[in-house]
């Protein structure tokens, strides 16, 4: 906060929040921010309030120096790396609890996930003070939170939310792909294949003249072709929400959806999502 307190007030400042373990997913946030602001700052933190028992927080991939490295590479001006100590003192107490996240089927999946990032942004958004905050689709329950977050809280932030990135073969980029084998690797583009499947249902629809699409009928497409696969051990869910709420719908009109999953392949949980408008 100390350093803040040194950028004019007329300076814009990016901000990407990160948990390390960079990609190019990360990078291209960067980049999005450095062409944008005059001073870019971003942070590595692996947030343990985010994780529930059981999760991998012991075992994420920590990388700092590396890291480092490449977000000075694409521009970054300040990076922001506290401990957990710093970020959680001895007597933390204070959390914010974003009402109905939890009940998403993501925040079904994970247990006070939403509650984690909520405060982490939180803290991190009051420390940093950015002009503009970058995040990525891929997590799109957590895009709506913090939009949510920033309305509902009165901050001054900008949130810019990017297109997700994707391996060649249509795998979204993500720090975790690190955990599949080679051959899960080999198989984890029909994740994509499926809500791809769901697009061609949901403009094949309303290119017949339909104005709207069952929503159990997107969800169907999406588990039939993740059935294809053998090594996909458990479906979590597959969801048809509200772009703005990430509320349930039944039906799909002209407003469009993003239809999200989480699975299991071999042993490494997948999310990905699609926006349909």
């Amino acid at each position: 906060r100390t350093f803040r307190k040194t950028i004019n007030n007329s300076t814009s400042v990016g901000f990407v929040p990160t948990m390390g373990a960079l990609h190019e997913g990360h990078l291209s946030l960067v980049r999005e921010a450095r062409a944008n602001n005059d001073v870019v700052i971003a942070s590595i933190f692996v947030n343990p309030a985010q994780f529930g028992k059981g999760e991998d927080l012991d075992r994420y991939p920590r990388q700092l120096e590396k890291d480092s490295e490449l977000l000075k590479e694409v521009g970054v001006d300040h990076i922001f790396a506290p401990s957990s100590d710093l970020m959680y003192g001895k007597n933390h107490v204070t959390f914010v609890e974003p009402m109905g996240f939890g009940e998403t089927n993501e925040g079904k999946s994970r247990p006070g996930f939403f509650r984690g990032v909520a405060t982490v942004v939180t803290k991190l958004f009051n420390i940093v003070q950015p002009t503009n905050a970058y995040f990525g689709q891929k997590d799109a329950v957590q895009c709506v939170l913090i939009r949510r977050i920033v309305e509902d809280l009165d901050m001054d932030v900008n949130v810019k939310i990017m297109d997700t990135v994707r391996e060649s073969d249509g795998l979204a980029m993500s720090s975790r792909n690190a955990y599949l084998t080679q051959e899960e690797r080999e198989k984890a583009p029909v994740v994509y294949q499926s809500l791809c499947a769901a697009r061609e249902v949901y403009d094949a629809r309303f290119a017949r003249g339909m104005d709207e699409v069952e929503a159990d009928d997107l969800r169907e497409v999406v588990e039939s072709v993740l059935e294809t696969e053998p090594m996909i051990k458990n479906v979590q869910y597959v969801s048809v929400d509200d772009l703005e709420t990430m509320k349930p719908l039944d039906k799909v009109g002209n407003d469009g959806c993003v239809v999200s999953l989480a699975c299991v392949l071999g042993s490494v949980r997948l999310i990905d999502n699609i926006v349909l408008r």
